[in-house]
């Protein structure tokens, strides 16, 4: 299969979840993935069997959002997708999120909230708005390359996933009906990094706020509901 149509998969890590090597492993063995990056941030080398896998090692840590720029740059992939370190998933989201990403009207793709509470098939999914942000939307996210669109260096740890989703030139959708779970914070929750959220989320109110609402589906799910059921009046339907 010709590398344009597959993944880049994005992993930076400190090496403080167990889950690292097991999701590595589903990665690199998954037939829609070109190369697994992992942008090691730890001081510890890694090692993986795997021909697919690269690890770019840093001198320092260099945080997560940056690692997310690192990793898109060297991506060969015509498709990233951007994985936390602590996270499992079926496998069956990467084949459904190439689906979605190739019809060419999606901008971004992950799970809704309903992914992390035992799931009922099949996979499926809906119009995704900015709420989706604070339900783990961002522990896995899907895209093509080139819709990608560097985060500022400000934001170093938080608010890249709402960059990401607010800067997207088409609809950004959710999956549904197929199971993901995390441990969601092993590294941004630690207490050493508290100070720099503060920091953080000053910088994102020049940065991410005014993005809130320039696209008709940032809107809570209340409005684009009421949007639609007033399309279908119209339509007659």
């Amino acid at each position: 299969m010709a590398a344009a149509s597959l993944f880049s998969v994005i992993i930076p890590t400190l090496q403080r979840s167990p889950r690292l090597k097991h999701l590595v492993r589903i990665c690199a063995d998954h037939p829609l993935v070109l190369e697994v990056l992992i942008i090691n941030n730890a001081p510890v080398p890694l090692k993986f069997e795997s021909s697919k896998v690269r690890v770019l090692d840093q001198a320092e840590n260099i945080y997560v959002n940056p690692a997310w720029n690192l990793g898109a740059r060297e991506a060969r992939g015509e498709l990233l997708a951007i994985l936390n370190d602590d996270i499992l998933f079926d496998v069956q989201a990467l084949d459904y999120s190439a689906k979605l990403l190739r019809r060419g009207w999606v901008g971004l793709v992950g799970p809704s909230a309903s992914c992390f509470r035992s799931p009922e098939g099949p996979i499926a999914w809906r119009l995704a708005t900015h709420e989706n942000i604070p339900n783990r939307f961002g522990v896995f996210m899907c895209l093509r390359r080139s819709d990608y669109v560097p985060i500022p260096e400000q934001l170093r740890i938080w608010y890249g996933d709402d960059w990401l989703f607010l800067q997207q030139r088409r609809p950004n959708v959710a999956l549904m009906g197929t199971a993901f779970d995390t441990e969601m914070g092993t590294t941004s929750g630690s207490p050493e990094f508290r100070e720099l959220r503060e920091v953080e989320a000053r910088a994102a109110r020049t940065i991410i706020d005014p993005l809130r609402g320039s696209r008709w589906w940032h809107g809570p799910s209340r409005a684009l509901h009421t949007l639609r059921r007033a399309r279908t009046k119209l339509r007659g339907g």
